[in-house]
């Protein structure tokens, strides 16, 4: 296999964040095997790759995601306007869908989703010092390997390997310790329309970034800074919706369509 040419550590144009999405795809794939990457798009580089759950300083010192989860099954019901899930795994990724604390961390198989999602949120007029945003690329079958699960791929969620992570919703001990690359049942059509997947986290707190070196991930979790200034994000944005993405196709309601247009007409 010839030698890769080193990655980009910076893009400023969509064609440079095209480049290196095809380098990241050419660096896991050898001859007929190829290992898809996921992608995550943050709003600042120095956000670490952690789950909701363990960004509290009480999340992280107890373990309190058995009774998060029993409370939000047992309030939820009543608000649920799709179709109520069906298992405790469909609960479980209905709480991440709505925001409740989840040991999930949202991934996708579309880079220019998730490069949406690293400038939605940026400022068009950011001030000196703002960090950058970025999008980070996982090989989920690197990850797994690495975590001891013996399933080549992703999980799904009704693998016996996976079934250890989640337990009981009313206890029955922690999950391990590293996290996994599971693949969610689609429960609520946003995630479909995002490509959604999910590393979901053991007991360790810390993000996957900070335990790559623990992990041997090497170069199966890299990052690219999207360095946009002054205007450069707003003409990102029109180009990442030139390419069909927009807030409205990540969000198919009406605050989607309601941050669409705050967004077009520069009113944020």
């Amino acid at each position: 296999m010839a030698a890769m040419p080193k990655l980009r550590q910076s893009a400023e144009t969509i064609r440079q964040f095209v480049e290196w999405t095809e380098q990241v795809a050419d660096l896991w794939s050898d001859g007929d095997e190829y290992e898809a990457p996921w992608f995550r798009g943050v709003a600042s580089t120095r956000f670490k790759l952690v789950p909701s759950l363990y960004r509290s300083a009480i999340g992280m010192e107890k373990y309190s995601d058995p009774e998060v989860r029993t409370e939000f099954k047992r309030r939820a019901l009543p608000l649920v306007a799709e179709r109520p899930p069906r298992d405790d795994w469909e609960w479980y990724f209905l709480m991440q869908h709505y925001g409740a604390p989840t040991r999930l961390l949202d991934w996708t198989d579309s880079a220019l989703v998730a490069l949406y999602f690293a400038i939605a949120s940026y400022p068009t007029r950011p001030i000196r010092g703002t960090p950058k945003p970025a999008v980070w690329a996982l090989n989920p079958w690197r990850l797994n390997q690495k975590a001891g699960v013996q399933f080549v791929g992703a999980l799904v969620s009704d693998s016996p390997e996976a079934t250890e992570y989640l337990g009981p919703a009313y206890g029955g001990g922690r999950p391990p310790k590293y996290p996994i690359a599971l693949d969610p049942t689609f429960i609520a059509q946003r995630m479909l329309v995002q490509h959604s997947h999910f590393t979901l986290h053991g007991h360790d707190p810390r993000g996957i970034d900070e335990m790559g070196s623990e992990l041997q991930l090497g170069d199966a979790l890299v990052k690219i800074e999207i360095r946009s200034v002054d205007e450069s994000v707003k003409i990102l944005r029109q180009r990442v919706a030139l390419l069909g993405i927009s807030e409205t196709t990540i969000f198919p309601d009406l605050a989607g369509l309601g941050k669409e247009l705050s967004l077009e007409y520069d009113l944020v």
